[in-house]
């Protein structure tokens, strides 16, 4: 059974390996590579210290099969600019068309089969530096949720954006947590206020951002990272974050009944 990979450059252009004629053998992610840091405390006990998501590399195995010697060569191009590693590009498996890799590639050989014009296998080693899939679509996009009907609540369906409601839940439904300094929540709040608090209380954390507001001129929190327009207003606020674990988390927003907000996000897995 062959694969169907589509690979996507950062502009968005996309090459499909099946309608390029570059055969797919095969494109198997391995499982995440974790790295512990171990702490002797005693004679007879030892304990992990420390958890780092390290990169994580992903073997494809291509093959191109050309029509004639020149043909060969003009294919042997094809590839070398689509696997071009000037730069990161996702490569997205049609067999889970809602997920992507960010990836590199790494130095690879490109020989021919005997003196056909074939080539022999070819494997592509992919660095993924993130050490996770993402979903391709944000949860600010239409359709973001349809993939999801074998993990999400069917009753009452998650939702990112909220008009003066002060307390909810956000679904993570990935199974990494978004943390502030790691893959952090872009947040939009178009509120009329003096001053306002974002609590999560899963996890126990209080941003408070004292500053006047107007409606049309919204807060943006990305992180560590507060604006108002251009303007940062971090030294407004009591230097918190907010991170958001998997599962469900409950928000609830003080200082303002009149507001809309909006969490958008990738999950990765």
């Amino acid at each position: 059974m062959t694969e169907s990979i589509i690979i996507e450059r950062l502009n968005g252009t996309q090459y499909s390996l099946d309608d390029l004629e570059i055969h797919v053998i095969s494109f198997d992610p391995p499982g995440p590579n974790y790295q512990y840091t171990w702490t002797q405390m005693s004679e007879y006990n030892t304990v992990a210290t420390d958890t780092q998501l390290q990169q994580t590399t992903i073997p494809l195995v291509i093959q191109i099969r050309a029509h004639d010697v020149y043909d060969y060569e003009l294919m042997r191009q094809r590839v070398l600019k689509i696997f071009a590693g000037y730069e990161p590009f996702y490569v997205i498996n049609l067999r889970i068309p809602y997920l992507r890799w960010k990836v590199v590639p790494e130095a690879y050989d490109f020989q021919r089969l005997s003196n056909f014009w074939f080539s022999q296998p070819i494997t592509i080693n992919l660095t993924c530096a993130d050490g996770a899939a993402e979903t391709v679509l944000s949860t600010t996009d239409n359709g973001f949720l349809s993939a999801f009907g074998y993990s999400t609540n069917t009753v009452d369906i998650p939702q990112y954006s909220f008009k003066n409601k002060t307390s909810f839940n956000i679904w993570n439904g990935g199974i990494l947590p978004l943390r502030a300094e790691e893959r952090p929540m872009f947040i939009t709040l178009d509120a009329s206020a003096s001053s306002i608090t974002i609590k999560n209380n899963t996890t126990g954390q209080s941003l408070t951002v004292n500053t006047t507001l107007s409606r049309g001129n919204p807060l943006t929190i990305y992180g560590l990272k507060m604006m108002v327009g251009t303007n940062s207003v971090f030294a407004k606020s009591n230097h918190a974050y907010l991170d958001f674990i998997p599962g469900n988390n409950s928000i609830a927003i003080s200082g303002t009944t009149n507001f809309s907000v909006s969490f958008k996000t990738h999950f990765y897995y």
